[in-house]
């Protein structure tokens, strides 16, 4: 009898995650459908000299196959895939749920996945839903996911690109991997300028965030990173992975939980 509702357990959680997925996927094809619309009013409303509709490039829109198909050979993120602005009401396990969703094998839309996020509490949660799904999806699918965050309008507001990895990324915990502590009063010009340095090098880096406004932090650094190495002759640019760690503070009796994050130089595409 016990082993029979262990069982029965273990379907309905199955079906409950099953369950899960297919919301998070529903909700993400409305969203895409949704800008799809606006884009497409946009693109009638402002015509290019010729009359025509302007096109897309390849550089995060629409684009020919061929376009696609180069650029998917880089350690970029690919154009296209699902979205979704990270609102105060949001939870890292629900965007977790979003990104999964995208690994699998029925997905209707897949990477990347775009989460929009303003202000440190927002960036925060979207970083830590990364985190989560990154981690889900390199035990259930041996997959690993890179993030690649870069700003918006302004530098309070970014996107954070979620795709995986054509390769397999460097050890984070390698001996030659610098540990830099990000602090709310860190100036993210200054590490993304250490980081981008290494990234030049090959070296990677990890910055161990303690609280919402050092992982803001954080992650301004990495969008401020990427921006450095955009015009840098070795075709090369950063993208990371959040982690969870634990670190022993001096007074304290137990471990803290804490958000990492891990800088890596990945190839840009030499048709960029």
């Amino acid at each position: 009898m016990a082993e029979h509702l262990q069982v029965a357990d273990a379907d309905t959680a199955a079906l409950q995650a099953r369950l899960d997925a297919l919301e998070s996927e529903t909700h993400s094809l409305r969203e895409v459908l949704t800008e799809r619309l606006k884009r497409d009013s946009l693109d009638e409303a402002l015509p290019t000299g010729r009359g025509q509709r302007r096109s897309r490039d390849a550089r995060g829109r629409r684009g020919s196959r061929g376009s696609f198909e180069r650029r998917s050979r880089s350690q970029e993120p690919p154009s296209g895939g699902r979205f979704r602005w990270v609102r105060g009401d949001d939870d890292a396990k629900s965007l977790a749920r979003l990104v999964v969703g995208a690994a699998m094998p029925d997905a209707v839309v897949g990477f990347p996945v775009d989460l929009h996020a303003k202000y440190e509490a927002n960036v925060n949660t979207a970083l830590k839903g990364v985190a989560i799904a990154a981690r889900r999806c390199l035990e259930d699918r041996d997959l690993h996911l890179a993030c690649a965050p870069r700003f918006r309008d302004n530098r309070n507001e970014l996107t954070a690109s979620v795709y995986p990895l054509l390769e397999r990324p460097p050890d984070p915990d390698a001996p030659d991997v610098e540990v830099l502590t990000v602090a709310r009063a860190t100036d993210y010009r200054v590490l993304a300028g250490a980081v981008a340095k290494r990234a030049r090098d090959g070296q990677t880096s990890r910055l161990r965030a303690i609280g919402a406004a050092a992982v803001f932090t954080a992650a301004r650094a990495v969008a401020t990173a990427r921006e450095y190495l955009a015009d840098d002759a070795t075709r090369s640019s950063v993208a990371c992975v959040p982690r969870f760690a634990t670190v022993q503070f001096d007074g304290r009796a137990e471990e803290t939980t804490i958000l990492e994050v891990v800088v890596f130089r990945v190839a840009v595409d030499s048709d960029d």
